[in-house]
């Protein structure tokens, strides 16, 4: 099951550097920004006071399609987990998201260009661990290697000669268990970003 999974994950990169080599109209990017993570039942937003601020950073491609509408890939570095007493609980992944994006048009008055994006991920587990009182314990034994999830976000653009400064803000939701021993909580934040499309 594990290597199947890592196939997946590598599958999932595999399709997506392959549809920007072929695209006509292909950009791609880095980003960086900050999540803020929570983990508790997948209907349970209102569960949002034990929040580990965690980064994430990553690389993105985009691909221009018909109508208004992009395909983007991501292959990010992601921290999740919560913060709770005292209690971190740190789960961090590479995630793949492919999201499907709509452009909203420009601005009246400036540059900027907005967008709609939602579509899913799959994440693999690279580490899991708990900290109480600066004492670390490895809980990736426990934890589940594999997350699949989806993402709604909002983005706005602003070129800069021939490339952008974008910025997005998004909100992802494990739909998989992350814990082997409790299937109620699931991981869900709220990331914002900041990056450069080439």
């Amino acid at each position: 099951m594990k290597s199947l999974k890592i196939k997946t994950l590598l599958l999932s990169i595999a399709l997506l550097v392959g549809a920007g080599i072929n695209a006509q109209e292909f950009h791609y990017g880095i980003n960086a920004g900050s999540n803020f993570a929570v983990q508790s039942g997948i209907a349970e937003y209102y569960k949002n006071e034990n929040i580990r601020t965690g980064l994430h950073v990553g690389v993105f491609g985009n691909m221009a399609l018909k109508n208004n509408f992009s395909l983007q890939g991501e292959i990010n570095y992601e921290q999740k987990g919560e913060k709770e007493d005292g209690n971190i609980r740190k789960y961090d992944y590479i995630s793949v998201p492919v999201l499907v994006k709509y452009s909203l048009g420009k601005s009246d008055k400036t540059k900027l260009k907005f967008n709609i994006n939602a579509g899913p991920y799959a994440g693999y587990l690279i580490n899991a661990e708990t900290e109480i009182e600066d004492v670390t314990t490895d809980i990736k034994d426990n934890s589940e290697d594999f997350e699949l999830g989806a993402i709604l976000g909002f983005g706005m653009k602003y070129p800069i000669a021939n490339n952008n400064i974008v910025f997005d803000l998004r909100m992802g939701l494990g739909f998989t268990d992350f814990d082997k021993n409790d299937s109620d909580p699931k991981n869900k934040y709220i990331g914002i970003s900041l990056g450069y499309e080439f």
